[in-house]
């Protein structure tokens, strides 16, 4: 069985590889009751309150001033795009729910100024302050020497249940106006409890561990070309009327794909001259309706940590009902990542962004493609 050699066709930021946890388990992360970071509870029902309106600690392009590095980095990222990315914003403005808002221009001063009609701040997504600034304090891991800032230092700071206040939630209850009034017991995003699960679970980067970058701030995760590089492996082979393939998720620290309920990947086998005959594969998760206001995971195909899929698929079928491909013909495979559904409601809504990345694309007559060469485990 070949490799794959995985490449995006479109990303924002340089790939950081995921080191291998350590041989000796490190302590698991000290985190307080109320650590000074949290100030909202599960499920992001209400904004971030920094205790500040303060344009130096609100806004982050007054922090460039000292921390030109880190802010250059941190608006190539999601993160800063959070507000501003099509791809939410298509689905905002679809229904414009006001929950939606709590972590995509999650502070208290964001969401006062887009009440006003602005949005400098808003633009700014993920900001600064929305990680760094509480009770109009800074609040960081450490203080540097010669800080100029009255700093609030909790070791917790950056831990896994840090990004859970935006990567792990369940179903809310919706108001007619879509407000949160409500959590449901069904997982909505699970990226962080899937994370504390796998491998580097007791690491002592916790989710750095994978998704730092040169100046810590870039974050890069599922629309970075080099993450699903190092996340993902495929391959094929034939054995005898039939091609296998395999999906192994060989990086990840997470089950992938993760986050957004829209995101999932397709594998697609078919044969130019007979697109009928089609063979799709699905990885990721379908819901149906709880009963409660939320919804509940009825298929989850999604793959864990070290996780392989394989595949069958008979060949004679990709020529489609009743017909007879010449053996010559190439075979396609690719394998796609779909971050938002390709339903475009209105024309007005067609996001400025690919809403889908080719992860590998294959084409190759069947006798070349390599021989498989053991029973598959």
């Amino acid at each position: 069985m070949i490799r794959g050699v995985l490449a995006l066709a479109a990303g924002l930021l340089g790939g950081a590889a995921c080191s291998a946890p350590s041989s000796a388990p490190a302590p698991a992360h000290a985190i307080a009751a109320t650590p000074d970071w949290q100030v909202r509870g599960a499920g992001g029902r209400e904004p971030i309150e920094l205790g500040t309106s303060d344009p130096a600690l609100v806004d982050a392009t007054r922090c460039a001033g000292c921390h030109q590095a880190i802010a250059a980095e941190w608006q190539t990222s999601r993160h800063a795009l959070a507000w501003t990315n099509d791809l939410f914003q298509r689905e905002y403005q679809t229904q414009e729910k006001p929950w939606c808002v709590n972590c995509h221009a999650p502070t208290a001063p964001q969401q006062a100024e887009l009440a006003a009609g602005g949005h400098v701040l808003a633009d700014q997504g993920v900001s600064c302050a929305t990680c760094h600034v509480r009770a109009g304090r800074l609040v960081a891991a450490r203080r540097s020497a010669g800080s100029p800032h009255d700093t609030v230092v909790d070791p917790s700071f950056g831990s896994p249940a840090f990004c859970a206040d935006c990567h792990e939630f369940t179903f809310p209850v919706l108001s007619p106006e879509g407000q949160a009034v409500a959590m449901t017991p069904h997982p909505m995003q699970s990226t962080v409890s899937s994370f504390t699960r796998g491998p580097h679970g007791r690491a002592p980067r916790g989710c750095l561990t994978c998704h730092d970058s040169d100046h810590g701030h870039g974050f890069p995760g599922g629309h970075d070309p080099g993450m699903v590089d190092t996340a993902l492996d495929v391959g094929w082979c034939r054995r005898g009327a039939s091609l296998e393939v395999a999906v192994t998720n060989v990086g990840a620290g997470h089950a992938v794909p993760t986050g957004d309920i829209h995101r999932h990947f397709l594998l697609k086998v078919w044969r130019s001259s007979a697109p009928a005959g089609l063979w799709e594969g699905f990885f990721g998760r379908r819901f149906d309706d709880a009963g409660d206001g939320g919804k509940r995971t009825i298929w989850d195909s999604s793959l864990a940590p070290g996780q392989t899929r394989r595949f069958a698929i008979e060949v004679a079928a990709l020529a489609g009902e009743g017909g007879e491909a010449d053996p010559a013909e190439p075979i396609n495979l690719e394998l796609v990542y779909v971050f938002i559904e390709r339903e475009l409601p209105r024309a007005d809504r067609v996001p400025r962004e690919p809403g889908t990345a080719t992860v590998v694309r294959w084409r190759s007559p069947l006798p070349e493609v390599p021989a498989c060469d053991r029973d598959p485990a």
